[in-house]
């Protein structure tokens, strides 16, 4: 007879509400192991008994088979003796044992199985708008504290109906312990409402609402982490008076397909973006438009070479799309906000803030606890990168090199984010937007609180971007504990190092378009020789001056009038017939005075520059507008590129914006055609980089390149630019969890502060 051994296993990460505990149970019957598995603050926790060739087995099983949703961080075997040994194994109850160390489970698309019970007439949830199981449904957005219970999320207001409950407590049921369980009889209620908030009568909120958007109605309908506004995507008049009334004039709307096909009538899609696609993530996915006329609005994403599709992702998105009723054309869905603000999720505030732009609402009794927008992904190297982390992605823990326990950072201004220390794992919050406003700082205010509150973490200092004008850096100073600062580049370098988890030191290359720097500049093409406690300026672009200050950046022709002068003299005023000859004399005026002319090495403005002298964006309308049409018009299949334009300053190597400016100006001159100067543009800049790169490395101790910054969303630059860097023996290394943009600096600055040891030096 095989001995009896008696084991602790204590199993860390992402294990609640994903079913961890009756896949434990089923795995304990099929190795005829007893004990027992419960929840706790330190994970889950299973005291098994067996002979030792089961017990084995059964911790292979829980190790390489985990629900879909599950994700093990640590896995902890420790033998004990028990007094008695169970006959039986059992589910327990979650128990409140120790520091909190479970990670919060993300927002998730609808499951297959729980679709196919949605349309079948024979299940007792057909056509439920809130259906969801262990392997998905809303997680995040619904959860107010940890452990994961219902108890602590917005679902505790709704009294599970009898039939619920029993599948609630069977441990064989692939609902057991689903905390957003409910059916049409004990869940969430839907509603339709006019654009005053008053009822709309009928019997089906979901075919009124598709009825209504057939019609060429803007509606805004609530969601997972938020309402998004929609209307039929093929109607110019209601794309054009969506744009008008949400005051969005250029910058591409969302589009959600009803299906993989119709995504495919659409655009040039790969498999690989298929996946992504079909992810149960179901992010945004940015795809190639295909040529020739599209069956869509032009004002869906007007002058731009792609389109941002996602699929259907919730009962109701899944309700409205069905066939009988629905509709079989793709829809906006974009985020019901002002660009770059924080997105409506509460009923009272998006029937405020949004009745002026909807002309009904599709909305529900389910708390929202906190909002949560789309993520966005393209395709870059063949590989996954992340535009926008959000629904499906957050708050999924990321690696930090040294322990970031209780530090809360809280990101730039544009495209923030904030991230909570706790151990040596770094928890960055979703998407948040811009921080600009009062509201902005509400909004970002409630995710610190919410995050810090249901990770169990105090803060004992608060890490801010060296900006001084910074209301980020206001908000920080209030909060009572230390406030520390990382300087911009710094911290998306050890952002882009921690994620891939270089151990030490590395060359960043960091190209964005703004950043404080250490000498009252604005930096942002920076060649940096980086640790996580330090770093060294190795190089960057030469500095372009930007006439009028942010009014230059909206009008980028300022910004090569500038940078071209002293190359073309009086011939600047042949270029850009678009700009009045007195603009461009006023131009020269500010530069020559000095006077409201601040100096940028930020990368992004010579590709705003770039665009303008081409003519192909002569005014931004939102963020990145100038660099993603002149990659988008760019011809791929050009491989000619410009003279090197590298050069040497009192900082190091120097990239020569102006030359390559010049270079630019005289093949234009020579009727050159546009997309062929845009491919030579780009093709310049990732040789020129390359080789600055190569006598940077040389100054480092390892060939590790880390490519961050908002430029590195640029799939041609990347693309030309990884081969050279290859070629030269070097090894590129890019953001792939989170994106390159600002969204990573709250990440980069909590792990820079844990390597500077803040909270000690500060207290």
């Amino acid at each position: 007879m095989n001995q009896i051994i008696s084991v602790k296993i204590t199993i860390c990460g992402t294990v609640q509400g994903v079913g961890f505990r009756p896949f434990v149970y089923r795995a304990a019957l099929a190795h005829a192991v007893t004990g027992s598995v419960s929840n706790g603050t330190g994970g889950v926790t299973v005291c098994a008994h067996g002979n030792k060739t089961d017990i084995d087995g059964f911790i292979d099983t829980i190790r390489s088979l985990a629900p879909v949703l599950a994700r093990i961080n640590k896995i902890d075997i420790e033998e004990f003796f028990p007094a008695d040994v169970p006959a039986e194994f059992c589910i327990v109850a979650s128990e409140n044992d120790g520091p909190l160390c479970i990670d919060i489970t993300a927002d998730t698309g609808l499951c297959d199985s729980c679709r196919a019970e949605l349309f079948d007439p024979a299940d007792r949830r057909y056509r439920h708008s809130f259906i969801n199981c262990t392997d998905c449904g809303p997680r995040y957005t619904i959860i107010r504290e940890l452990p994961y219970d219902r108890c602590s999320t917005t679902m505790a207001q709704f009294p599970l109906c009898d039939d619920c409950k029993k599948e609630y407590e069977d441990p064989t049921n692939r609902r057991y312990h689903a905390q957003p369980i409910c059916c049409n009889f004990c869940g969430p209620t839907l509603s339709l409402l006019d654009s005053q908030g008053f009822p709309i009568a009928g019997r089906d909120p979901i075919l009124q609402t598709a009825d209504l958007l057939l019609k060429g109605n803007i509606v805004a309908i609530k969601g997972i982490g938020g309402f998004h506004l929609a209307c039929r995507a093929d109607n110019d008049e209601a794309v054009q008076r969506l744009r008008w009334k949400k005051h969005r004039e250029e910058k591409p709307f969302a589009l959600m397909a009803g299906s993989a096909k119709q995504a495919q009538s659409l655009a040039d899609i790969s498999a690989d973006e298929l996946r992504l696609l079909q992810s149960r993530e179901n992010p945004i996915v940015i795809l190639r438009k295909k040529p020739g006329p599209l069956s869509i609005s032009n004002a869906v994403a007007p002058n731009m070479t792609t389109l941002g599709i996602m699929l259907p992702y919730t009962p109701i998105h899944h309700l409205l799309f069905a066939s009988g009723g629905g509709i079989d054309v793709p829809l906006v869905m974009t985020s019901a906000n002002s660009s770059e603000r924080p997105i409506c999720f509460d009923n009272s505030d998006a029937l405020a803030s949004l009745s002026g732009i909807a002309d009904a609402f599709l909305t529900h009794d389910r708390d929202i606890y906190i909002r949560n927008d789309d993520s966005i992904v393209r395709t870059i190297g063949d590989a996954p990168m992340m535009l926008r982390r959000s629904r499906g992605f957050v708050p999924q823990a990321l690696p930090s090199p040294i322990p970031v326990d209780s530090l809360v950072a809280l990101g730039g201004v544009l495209k923030s984010t904030i991230a909570v220390g706790r151990g040596a794992n770094c928890y960055c919050s979703q998407y948040l937007g811009t921080v600009e406003t009062l509201e902005d700082l509400d909004a970002m205010d409630r995710t610190v609180r919410h995050l810090t509150h249901a990770l169990n973490v105090l803060p004992k200092a608060f890490i801010c971007d060296m900006h001084p004008q910074s209301l980020v850096l206001s908000y920080a100073n209030q909060q009572g504990v230390p406030v520390a600062t990382v300087q911009h580049h710094h911290a998306h370098a050890a952002a882009c190092m921690a994620e891939n988890e270089i151990p030490d030191n590395a060359l960043c290359i960091v190209f964005d378009g703004t950043g404080y720097g250490d000498d009252g500049t604005i930096w942002g093409s920076e060649f940096l020789h980086a640790s996580y406690a330090s770093y060294t300026r190795l190089g960057h672009m030469s500095y372009l001056s930007l006439p009028g200050g942010d009014e230059a950046i909206k009008n980028p022709g300022r910004i090569a009038v500038a940078g071209l002068a002293p190359i073309l003299g009086k011939d600047i005023f042949q270029t850009m017939p678009w700009m009045p000859d007195g603009e461009k004399q006023a131009v020269l005026d500010l530069c020559a005075s000095k006077t409201n002319s601040p100096q940028s090495c930020g990368m992004g403005r010579l590709f705003d520059a770039v665009s303008a002298l081409l003519g192909i964006c002569t005014y931004r309308n939102y963020e990145g507008q100038p660099a993603i049409l002149l990659e988008g018009i760019a011809d791929e299949h050009e491989s000619g590129a410009y003279g090197s334009p590298l050069g040497f300053d009192e900082n190091g190597i120097s990239i020569d914006a102006q030359a390559m400016l010049g270079e630019i100006w005289y093949d234009l001159k020579d009727k050159v055609a546009i997309p062929i100067i845009a491919a030579r543009f780009h093709t310049t800049l990732a040789q020129a980089t390359a080789a600055a790169a190569t006598i940077c490395a040389q100054q480092c101790r390892n060939n590790y390149v880390c490519l961050c910054g908002g430029v590195f969303q640029n799939a041609m630059l990347v693309s030309r630019l990884v081969p050279l860097l290859r070629q030269s023996g070097l090894i590129p290394v890019l953001h792939r969890r989170m994106p390159p943009n600002d969204e990573s600096i709250s990440y980069g600055q909590l792990v820079v502060a844990a390597a500077k040891n803040v909270i000690s030096q500060k207290t």
